[in-house]
Formats: C-alpha cells, structure tokens, sequence
C-alpha cells in the first residue's frame, strides 16, 4: 500500500476501543471468539476520499500496479474489476457493495496488520456485471509457525438491521467445511497473482489438483491453519447520543438476533469470529461523494 494512503486511513479512523470493554460497561457479542473492535472517524469526508483511494490496491495486487500513473490505474480497474456504470442512476450506485469492501480492506491491513493473499477484484467478471459472491477479502497473516487465512464480510449500509439479518442468517454456512471448500476452488485458477506465497496454502490446493475428491476444509484442519473471519457493520446509529451509545445499539441487535436464531457453526477447521464496528455520521453522503468523484475523475492522492 502506498504510504500517502496508509497515512490518509490513519488520519481518518481510529480504533477506539475493543470489547469487552469493563470501562464503558460494553460486552463482545455472545459469538465473537476474539475481541469486537470499535473503529471511529470523525470526518465523513476522510472516510470518503479513503475509500475511492482505496479502490485500485483493493481490486489489484499493488506488484502489478504502475504507481506512475494511479489515474490510468484506476479507470482499469473500475471497468474491468468492480461493478460501476457511471451512466447507472445514483439509486444503483448508492447499492454497490465495493464502498465496505474497500472500507474493509483498508481496515484490516492499516490496523490489524495482514497481508493481502488475493487482491478481491480478480474475481469479478466484467461480462455478468455482478457482485462478487463469497467472502469480501481474501488476506492472510503469519508468525512464527502459524498461518491465519482471514475471510471477511463487510456490509456498508444506513440501517445496521439488513446487514446484520443477513450475516447471522447465513453465518453457520459461511463458517462450514462446504462454504469454505468452494471459495478455495475459487482462488485455485488465481495462484499465479496470489500476492503473498505460503508453502502450506500452495501444498493444500496443489493436493486437491493431484486429487480433486480431497476436501480443503480438512485440508487447512490437518495443517493447523486457522481461518479468521472479521465482519465489519458499518452504519448509521439512531441514536444520537455518546459513541458509545451508538456502538451499543447495533450489539444489542445483534444479540437479540442470536437468541432467535439457531445458529450451529461446526467445521473442521480452527476459527475464529469477531464484528468490526464502525458508526457512520452520514452514510449516504460518504458513497454519493466516492462515486462523484469516480464519475469527474478526481486526481488520486
């Protein structure tokens, strides 16, 4: 990442507290297995000009990126690596799901220190002009003898509730062996642009070449691997209040949703879960400027 940009993000967020937090009388949620992180920024239009920033090293990996010219770059990737129509109606483009993405990735390289294993714009396909499906980053993260494959989810919306909805529902099979299995047949045919090389990721899908009836899951369980999945809920608080009022109306959502719910996550694998917060002043008028300024080419920093 280049550091104009990684200076940019630290400028406009900031974790401001993790959870379970004593102090402020916050729990993590009742299915984190980490800490929750609670990010904050301050100015909605920093957290607008990361995002659009951020967009080329989100969809490309930096290696096969010329630096030299970033706004060439740039109208590469949006008309052959996310979905935007710069002649689609602000309603559609307020839909796109890349601002979280984006949001995400920035988050988790700048803060949580991973690196990036796959840059997530490989996977779109300029002729179905389509959302991405399975996990929103492909990252991973190394020391000494452990390796941590982090699959994330972000969601980027005015109201918490959709997003939460739809990440609970479907978490017991976005943690499954299946779930899982499918989206490492996805990044078989990208190896060659894997942005960071692990010898015990290589060894786990060139087995499945050798023998496609091996299940990957089980797979990453034998090499002690550890899938970690981050889900960042950024959105607009109700309430007006405290930070930390706004941080704790999404949790209480979030865990009135799990008691209804029979959620079951049993898999192979090592795993671990936790939310990102991030409670957005305006969420509208963040995406209305990125896409406005896609749209008059605004110069990258």
């Amino acid at each position: 990442m280049r550091e104009s940009l990684r200076e940019t993000v630290n400028h406009a967020l900031c974790i401001e507290m993790k959870l379970p937090n004593i102090e402020k009388n916050l729990d993590k949620t009742s299915i984190t297995t980490a800490q929750d992180i609670c990010m904050k920024n301050d100015e909605k239009s920093e957290l607008a000009k990361i995002i659009y920033n951020g967009i080329v090293e989100y969809a490309v990996n930096e290696y096969e990126l010329n630096y030299d010219d970033l706004e060439k770059e740039q109208a590469k990737v949006l008309a052959r690596r996310i979905r935007y129509n710069s002649n689609a109606t602000d309603f559609t483009k307020l839909k796109y799901g890349f601002y979280g993405e984006v949001l995400l990735d920035l988050i988790l390289r700048c803060f949580l220190k991973t690196d990036v294993l796959l840059a997530r714009g490989y996977l779109y396909s300029p002729i179905e002009k389509s959302e991405v499906k399975g996990f929103d980053a492909f990252h991973i993260m190394e020391w000494d003898d452990n390796v941590e494959l982090w699959l994330g989810e972000a969601k980027f919306y005015v109201n918490y509730k959709k997003p939460v909805d739809d990440v609970l529902g479907k978490i017991s099979y976005s943690l499954s062996d299946e779930y899982v299995h499918d989206n490492f047949l996805a990044l078989i045919d990208w190896q060659d642009r894997f942005s960071h090389s692990n010898s015990r990721l290589s060894g786990i899908l060139d087995r499945w070449e050798e023998n496609p009836n091996i299940n990957i899951a089980s797979e990453i369980a034998n090499e002690n691997m550890v899938i970690t999945y981050p889900i960042m809920i950024a959105y607009q608080p109700k309430n007006v209040g405290s930070y930390e009022e706004k941080v704790k109306e999404c949790l209480e959502y979030i865990e009135k949703k799990i008691v209804n719910l029979p959620i079951s996550i049993t898999t192979s694998f090592q795993y671990k879960i936790f939310f990102i917060f991030l409670p957005v002043d305006d969420v509208r008028s963040v995406k209305e400027c990125v896409y406005r300024w896609i749209d008059s080419k605004e110069p990258l920093i």
